[in-house]
């Protein structure tokens, strides 16, 4: 199955590519049998009241992938004087493994949920594994990067998935429309120069 994916189904696909921008990556379970995948995310927000209020002291969610069908991902690493990257080989379940590797790297960009082809197309030749595990149409899709630092290394993540849930670090189920109505808060806070905002790893706003 190439890349591509179904018509929207009234995910918010905007809001939650908003509510994940510039979040942290702190691991990943998959859970093959369950056609599941469990991200843990350390993500920005502020919460609605009192609206000058701080941000929250624990911002770990977990984004739970449901009628998970395939997920693909490509560990490289290539040098200045390479002329072709290394692909290091990986299997889903020691996808977590290499991500708890990078320390917690941020989800750079802007897109991340329902994007179009134009990062894959980039890596598509490169997997270090490409695995279906659900009989899902594979509707929707995640896909992140991990790269950090100087480290050379590169991990790209897809995922084609039907559902998505979120919850607090403690377990509590949080609503779609909550979680990203506080990433908005966050980002919009960021724009008006909100001190609140102003995080060392985030760039300023422009």
């Amino acid at each position: 199955m190439d890349a591509t994916r179904g018509l929207l189904d009234g995910l918010d696909t905007a809001g939650l590519n908003t509510a994940l921008a510039e979040g942290t990556c702190l691991g990943l379970v998959p859970d093959a049998a369950a056609a599941r995948i469990r991200l843990e995310l350390e993500v920005l927000t502020l919460p609605a009241l009192p609206v000058d209020g701080p941000p929250p002291d624990d911002r770990r969610v977990f984004l739970t992938l449901t009628g998970v069908s395939r997920i693909a991902a490509s560990l490289r690493m290539q040098r200045w004087d390479d002329a072709e990257p290394h692909v290091f080989p990986l299997a889903l379940d020691t996808l977590g493994e290499s991500i708890a590797s990078f320390g917690g790297g941020a989800l750079h960009g802007w897109e991340f949920v329902d994007a179009d082809d134009s990062g894959w197309s980039l890596w598509r030749e490169l997997l270090s594994f490409d695995t279906t595990i659900g009989e899902g149409p594979g509707t929707h899709l995640l896909e992140f990067s991990q790269q950090e630092g100087i480290d050379p290394r590169e991990l790209d993540v897809r995922i084609w998935f039907e559902g998505i849930t979120v919850e607090t670090s403690q377990g509590a189920l949080v609503p779609t429309a909550e979680f990203i109505a506080g990433g908005a808060r966050w980002w919009k806070a960021h724009d008006a120069c909100d001190p609140r905002t102003m995080l060392p790893d985030v760039a300023p706003p422009m």
